[in-house]
């Protein structure tokens, strides 16, 4: 019998196609209140929703003997309006330590789109502080949300993974000069005004693109973003004849903008397409040329409805599509990724492990009261038999004290962590039991109820016996 405690329900590009994977995104503004739903199930302890252009992820913390998995089904499939068995074929679920894997993989970018690319690590950044922020996220996905983040940070830093990938909007840019050999002589409407334009109106611009226009749908966020880019670029060493690369134009007069592109990318939060066949009828009778033009819709929802693909002179490409293009994996990367996994496993055993021994808590918890007191009752005794003894000295005996009650700690400490670790029963309250009866064998009174009131106390003692031993 496996302890299902931490799960994973979730939709990405690795396993859904766009078309299905756009049903289950959610909103920005409406992550908070389906956690609120999601943490207000029977069982559900923790919990964090990630939610990006290529992935819909639910990560949960919960009580196996309360929780159902129906509750989260039937929700999945009121959100995204398939049926229940639908949801069971086009999604997936993880436990335990695959769900830690996968999260893992995430954060540093080995499952993205774009094999170590950056952004979903400021993703699963903003997602568990939103999760923090609406108090659905506790001790277990802290720790674990932590540590992937502090790993993929580490991972960036130590490889030069950053340096052989590609962000979604790079990738477009990139796939924009595979088609056309060269893109300098190209002109480039943006639609949108986030990150991934951000990025994209940068990409071109050091590609050596002379005439960016931006639009969206709130004008003075689009006057905002042009402005910040013209100044970035004034202040570019590349920027030694022109002061004026990146232009605006009005959305309410899209099919113009359009009919004088030959690239645009798409990357907005629409929930419905923005360019669309009715769109593409009218920028045919404004349009004075018959060059091919390149639609990249870089969004999910998507912002470009598929169906103009089949329209003479016109190539769309959305996500999946330059996944499948740029999937080239070069050999220094291959050496890379697997180094990644190779530390990867390793935290995730830390992870497991620290896991694991939470059952000690309570008995680390009163191992660190019944110490305190002895030191505490110590120090008072020798204040009242030593009157003479100066600030310093007891400032010297208290240092000592707390050194030598370190050392005496340090065997019952590891050794209930090490019983915690072992899996001595398919049954997890056998093994509650025996952990309880190797407590009082050890001297330990408290009665094992919640292990999650305090899992500071594993860090804390652990620290402590690390600077005894340095």
């Amino acid at each position: 019998m496996v302890v299902v405690k931490i799960l994973l329900y979730g939709v990405s590009h690795k396993t859904t196609p766009i078309e299905i994977r756009e049903n289950y995104t959610i909103e920005e503004q409406k992550v908070p209140e389906q956690l609120a739903v999601i943490k207000s199930f029977s069982g559900v302890e923790e919990a964090v929703i990630l939610s990006t252009c290529n992935r819909t992820e639910y990560y949960l913390y919960i009580d196996q003997d309360e929780f159902k998995h129906g509750d989260m089904l039937h929700y999945l499939s009121k959100h995204t309006g398939y049926e229940i068995s639908e949801v069971i074929s086009t999604s997936y679920g993880k436990s335990n330590q695959d769900a830690v894997d996968h999260l893992f993989k995430v954060a540093t970018g080995l499952d993205s789109l774009i094999i170590g690319e950056t952004q979903i690590l400021s993703q699963v950044k903003q997602a568990f502080a939103l999760a923090i922020e609406q108090k659905t996220s506790g001790p277990i996905l802290n720790s674990l949300f932590n540590k992937a983040i502090s790993f993929s940070k580490k991972m960036h830093t130590k490889t030069n993974l950053d340096q052989l990938s590609y962000n979604p909007g790079t990738a477009a840019v990139k796939l924009c000069k595979e088609e056309w050999e060269t893109i300098t002589d190209k002109r480039f409407l943006l639609i949108g005004t986030g990150k991934m334009i951000r990025l994209t109106a940068k990409t071109l611009f050091y590609q050596g693109v002379t005439h960016i226009t931006l639009t969206g749908r709130n004008e003075q966020k689009v006057n905002d973003l042009a402005h910040e880019l013209n100044l970035w670029a004034q202040n570019s060493k590349k920027a030694d004849q022109l002061t004026r690369y990146f232009f605006t134009a009005d959305f309410n007069h899209l099919p113009m903008s359009l009919a004088v592109a030959d690239g645009i990318i798409a990357a907005t939060k629409a929930q419905h397409y923005l360019v669309t066949e009715r769109i593409i009828e009218e920028v045919a009778t404004i349009r004075l040329t018959k060059k091919r033009q390149l639609f990249m819709d870089l969004a999910v929802p998507r912002n470009i409805e598929p169906s103009i693909q089949y329209r003479e002179d016109i190539q769309v490409f959305d996500m999946d599509q330059i996944s499948f293009r740029l999937d080239e994996v070069d050999a220094d990367k291959d050496k890379i990724v697997k180094k990644i996994l190779a530390d990867l496993s390793e935290e995730v055993a830390d992870f497991k492990q620290w896991y694991q021994e939470r059952k000690a808590v309570p008995y680390l918890q009163e191992l660190a009261l019944q110490t305190i007191e002895i030191k505490e009752d110590t120090l008072a005794s020798l204040e009242r038999k030593l009157p003479e003894l100066t600030e310093h000295q007891l400032l010297l005996i208290d240092k000592h004290l707390q050194s030598v009650i370190n050392q005496m700690k340090r065997k019952p400490i590891d050794s209930l962590k090490e019983f915690a670790r072992k899996k001595s029963s398919n049954d997890p309250k056998d093994t509650k039991n025996e952990l309880k009866s190797f407590a009082r064998a050890l001297g330990f009174s408290v009665e094992i109820e919640n292990t999650e009131e305090s899992p500071e106390v594993l860090a804390i003692e652990s620290e402590e016996i690390s600077i005894e031993r340095n």
